[in-house]
């Protein structure tokens, strides 16, 4: 499909790739500035480039009915992080009930890295024993929702930028995001031995944060 996109704007000369390039260049430097100013202009030259070329609103029918398809029958993926076992050299998943006579130092937490671009996640953090020190959650995603349920001893900070979405962090009501970032904490982060950091970044996608 992008191929047939590219064809059209060569062969048949299409005025539409400079909106395009300018309206990309322009969404580059709201991410870089921080700008809303450039995110409705980037938006608009875009705008022009999907009503000019046809190949790109053909496109861009088929990703929403794809998009559309995808809700109708997802099921939110849940994402349990467990113990592991590190011993000789290997990783072995554990049981998530520690025996008590095991050392603590041989289990040890792995930071989590997800990139996704379609679909609800829930990353659940109550069923680990974080180590000292920070541990990392990144998550960088497209379309759809990330819920994180994370036990009430632990301190954590969020940093969460999209271009559309809602944040919803404990009992804090909803906060709407336009083209934002925003930080949060909750509890004594700079002086606590365990602490969790959290990075999220999506284009069209809420988050919540609980406690249980």
């Amino acid at each position: 499909m992008l191929l047939i996109v590219f064809v059209e704007l060569t062969v048949f000369n299409n005025g539409g790739a400079f909106f395009l390039l300018l309206g990309a260049f322009f969404l580059y430097r709201s991410f870089a500035k921080g700008k809303k100013v450039y995110f409705w202009i980037g938006a608009s030259f875009i705008l022009v480039a999907i009503i000019t070329i046809w190949s790109l609103r053909f496109f861009v029918v088929c990703v929403l009915i794809y998009i559309l398809y995808k809700q109708a029958t997802n099921h939110q993926k849940e994402v349990k992080v467990e113990a592991r076992h590190f011993e000789l050299g290997t990783v072995q998943k554990n049981d998530l009930v520690l025996p008590s006579s095991m050392p603590m130092e041989h289990y040890k937490w792995q930071d989590i890295q997800i990139q996704n671009f379609l679909g609800d996640y829930t990353i659940d953090v109550t069923e680990t024993i974080l180590p000292a020190g920070t541990s990392v959650i990144t998550i960088r995603q497209g379309i759809g929702k990330v819920t994180i349920i994370l036990p009430y001893e632990v301190p954590f900070k969020l940093q969460y930028s999209t271009l559309i979405g809602e944040a919803k962090l404990l009992h804090h009501p909803p906060k709407r995001l336009w083209n934002e970032r925003i930080t949060f904490e909750d509890g004594d982060v700079t002086n606590a031995k365990r602490k969790l950091v959290i990075h999220i970044a999506t284009w069209l996608g809420d988050v919540e944060v609980i406690r249980k």
